[in-house]
Parts: structure tokens; sequence; C-alpha cells
């Protein structure tokens, strides 16, 4: 008998162990963590920039991702941004508030639509308590349709669900182009003589007609290829035109902006018109170490260097390496029109004698070593009758290191 009632006490002292336990457990699961803003003493500790304060990349284990941020966007949750017109690029500030007393982290902030660039965060950044921050957003009006829209700006704290914010507004246009797809597009190749330009017509359309006062930015590129001229074609319309300030042989694609200024209405933004296409650009001449034309105090023999140039391709050549994008850029040149018409303005005593290749021209110099400045500098300026003016030759002579004494 009393050994029966060892057992159901010693059973019943192992029951309660169990339930203590699972007790604490269950306290210490549902306990807050000790803010790090803290201490027993409650001194107050100084929040740095970029302080990750435990934080890494993911939610703790107790984190609630349904739970509403702390976090206050000024003036709401729909932000309208008004009238932007096409072309125009808007910056628009939004100001967030960590209205809690603990830091958190906010992982991103992300926007649904290509047309919004986020300018103002720099990544993961804390969340001081009561502190603002401030987030740029630049919304392009070359990437949104014209009418209303909407479009969305995601918040996402570490540890709470996402804040979604509405950037509303309205995308008027102001002007049109004649043809469409405001761009002029060229498709000039191979002819060092050939003499082309094309235009557009710009038009002030809705409440801007007859109130379009247009003029160029000039000086916009430092070293332009194409030369822009405006134009009024009558009361509501300007035709822009361009064409090449150089008529170059060597085929390649380029792009430029056109920049023109909206005089009146006042206020509006710069009309941007891209001009590209395949054209001629300017002449690449390759050397034997690649395009770098550096020669060594051993390669004079006698004071005297020989080597070659290549334009182009030389399909004569074993070495020769073609690939097809190379041989589309060299088909459609007019190689043997640009060797007749290629010249050479040489320094005293360097010699030189041109080939004609089907896809090239090579260029066999003899360089004596005192036609070198005392830089070790030698130019070799090139054209064709005047049409275009090729980029020189620039050779240079490694000059050895001075040897303190």
């Amino acid at each position: 008998m009393k050994g029966l009632q060892y057992l159901f006490l010693a059973l019943a002292i192992i029951i309660a162990g169990c339930d203590n336990q699972q007790k604490n457990t269950s306290t210490s699961n549902t306990k807050e963590p000790v803010s790090s803003l803290s201490s027993a003493d409650n001194e107050e500790v100084e929040v740095k920039q970029g302080d990750n304060w435990g934080y890494d990349d993911k939610p703790s284990p107790d984190a609630d991702l349904t739970r509403d941020a702390p976090l206050e966007v000024k003036g709401g949750l729909v932000h309208d941004v008004g009238t932007i017109l096409s072309g125009e690029k808007r910056l628009y500030t939004l100001i967030l508030k960590n209205t809690s007393d603990k830091p958190w982290k906010l992982q991103s902030v992300e926007a649904d639509c290509a047309c919004t660039n986020i300018d103002g965060f720099p990544g993961g950044v804390i969340m001081q308590p009561g502190k603002e921050l401030s987030v740029a957003l630049r919304i392009d009006g070359n990437k949104i349709g014209v009418g209303p829209f909407e479009k969305h700006v995601m918040l996402s704290p570490l540890e709470y669900k996402m804040v979604r914010v509405a950037i509303t507004g309205r995308l008027e246009r102001f002007f049109s182009t004649v043809p469409n797809g405001r761009k002029i597009f060229f498709n000039a190749k191979g002819d060092p003589g050939m003499k082309w330009e094309k235009s557009i017509d710009i038009i002030g359309v809705d409440n801007f007609k007859d109130k379009l006062e247009l003029s160029l930015v000039e000086d916009a590129l430092k070293d332009p290829f194409i030369k822009a001229t405006l134009e009024r074609k009558d009361s509501n319309t300007w035709t822009l035109t361009a064409k090449p300030l150089k008529k170059l042989p060597y085929a390649d694609i380029f792009i430029e902006e056109i920049l023109i200024k909206v005089t009146k209405p006042e206020g509006m933004p710069l009309i941007t018109i891209p001009v590209q296409g395949p054209v001629g650009m300017r002449l690449h001449w390759n050397a034997p170490r690649g395009r770098k034309m550096i020669l060594n105090d051993e390669d004079f023999k006698d004071g005297i260097a020989k080597f070659n140039l290549q334009l182009g391709v030389d399909l004569t050549d074993p070495n020769t390496t073609v690939n097809e994008r190379l041989m589309r850029r060299v088909e459609n040149v007019e190689w043997q029109k640009l060797f007749d018409t290629l010249e050479f303005k040489v320094p005293d005593g360097v010699k030189y004698e041109k080939k004609f290749t089907r896809f090239g021209v090579k260029l066999e110099l003899t360089v004596p070593r005192t036609a070198f400045n005392d830089k070790g500098i030698l130019r070799i300026e090139n054209g064709c009758n005047g049409n275009w003016e090729g980029t020189p030759i620039v050779l240079r002579v490694k000059m050895p290191r001075k040897v303190a004494e």
C-alpha cells in the first residue's frame, strides 16, 4: 500500500515539474525583446546611421508580418503630383517617420513602374524612434501614357507588412512630331562624299496651339557629331533639321540628343530629340600591338622603324580574325573610293605607302627616330579631300625612365 502511495507521489512531482517548465517556456516566447535603446539605469544610447541594431536581412522568428508598421507617410498613402508634361522629369519627395519608441529596419523602397526611380533610398535603413526619412522619387514623363495615371511605391519594413503608397497624376502633351516617334533616324553608310540630312516637325497641341516658341540649346555636347538647325515653319510648327558635321566613310552606330528649350509657354521642360542610326564614324587605325601605337627603342634598327597600320580588315593576312559583327561594318564601306581619296600629312622624314585590300586599307610606314618630338610623340593627320577628318594617328616612343644619380 505504501509502495502505491510513493508511486503516485512521484508521478505528481514529475507532472508538476513539466507544467512549470511549459509555463516558463511560454513566458519566454511571448516576452518582448529588450530594446537596445535602454539599459538598467535608463541611459540614452546614440543611434548612428547604418547601425544594424542586430538586424540582418531576414525577419526575426517572432516577427508578425501581418501587423501594421509604426510608419507614418506624411500626406497619407495617396499623393497627387498634378499634371506632368510629356518629356518632363518630375522630382517628388516622400517623408517617412517612425512613430514608435523603438528602432526598426526599412528593408527596401521599390516602385511598380519603370517611370518612377527611387533616388533617395540607399538600401536597408534603420528607422530611428521619432525620426524622419526623406525618399526622393523621380517620375519620368517619357515613360507614362497620356491621360490619368496611378503608380505605386512599396515600403517594406523588415518586421511588419508592406506599406503601399499610390502616386497619381495626369500626363499631358504640349507638342507632337511629324513623323511620329520623336526621333530622327539616319541610314547613311559608306560614301565619304555623301551629303545627307533629315528633318522633323514639332507641332503645338491642345492648349499650346499657336503658343509654341522654341530655341536650340547650343553646345549641349562637347564634341558633337550632328549639326542642328531650328526654323519656324508656320504659327504652330517648327522644323528641326539635323546633318553631320563630317562626312565619314566608316559605318557604325551612333546616338546623340538634340535639346530644345521651350521659351513660350514658360516653365515647360526641354524637348529631347534623339538622333541615331548606322552612319559614318571616325576612323580607327589598328596597330600590330592593338590600338596602342607604342614603339620601343629596340624597334628602331639603324634609327629607322618599319611597321604597318590597318584600317578595316585585311583578309590576305593569315592571322586576321574575322567576326560577323566586324564584317557587317566593313562590308558597307566603299573601300575603293576611300582608298582613292585617302590623304596623309606626315612630318619630315616619314615615308608611307597605302595599299588597297577588299575590306580595308593598309598603311606601311617608315619612321625615323628623329621624326619624334622631345616627348616621344609623332602625329600623322589623315583625311579625304577635306570632306572629313579622320582621327589622327599618334605614335609614341616609350621613353626610358631616368635613373637618379
